[in-house]
Formats: C-alpha cells, sequence, structure tokens
C-alpha cells in the first residue's frame, strides 16, 4: 500500500510540474503507471485493509489530484482557445451580445416572413 500511494505522489509530482506542457501520450504513460498502485489501493479500500493515516494520505492526494487536473484543463483551454482565464468574461460577454444581435435578427426576419405571407 505505502508504495502504491508513493507512486502516485511521484506521478502527482511530474503533473503539478508539468501540467501545462504535458502531451497526450505523456497522460496515456501516467495512466498506464498508475493502473497497478489504484488497483492496489481499490482493492485494498474494497477489503477495508486502509488506515486511518493511509485514508487521510489518500484524501490529500485526492484533492492535490483535483487541483492539478483542474489547473491542467484550465491551462489546455488556453491553449486550444487563445484566450487567457483573465479574458474570460470579456470574451464571453462579446459572444453573449452576437448571440443577442442574432436572435434579434432571427426575430426580425420571422417577423418580416409572417407579414409577408
Amino acid at each position: 500500500m505505502d508504495k502504491s500511494i508513493s507512486q502516485i505522489e511521484k506521478a502527482l509530482e511530474k503533473v503539478e510540474k508539468n501540467k501545462g506542457k504535458m502531451t497526450e501520450d505523456d497522460w496515456r504513460v501516467l495512466e498506464k503507471e498508475l493502473d497497478e498502485p489504484l488497483k492496489v489501493i481499490s482493492d485494498a479500500m474494497e477489503s477495508d485493509k486502509v488506515g486511518v493515516l493511509a485514508k487521510v494520505k489518500l484524501v490529500a492526494l485526492a484533492a492535490r489530484w483535483t487541483a492539478a487536473l483542474t489547473e491542467a484543463g484550465i491551462s489546455e483551454i488556453e491553449k486550444q482557445t487563445g484566450v487567457d482565464r483573465d479574458n474570460w468574461s470579456t470574451e464571453l460577454e462579446k459572444v453573449v451580445n452576437e448571440l443577442e444581435k442574432t436572435t434579434e435578427e432571427l426575430e426580425k426576419t420571422v417577423e418580416t416572413d409572417a407579414e409577408n405571407n
């Protein structure tokens, strides 16, 4: 169990250090590396063979993983859209304004078509 937790901690440190730079292949390799440790932990949890200290470590690791993966996801969104998170609200406002204009134009078109028919 301790070895599995240690392997997960090492993988997490790698993700925390490189989260914005990891490629799809990096994530696949990491996933394969974690298969066995996660299976060991899962089996131990199911058979109730995990002590309190190990459970506390696992909860802390889960929180760190959540934070790291969230940050990695945000970094990927920034990469894909070319918009950094500080400007997301401005960009969303622009999209909402465009949608409102398009909706108004569609309503006018529908009204004009209804009047002509």
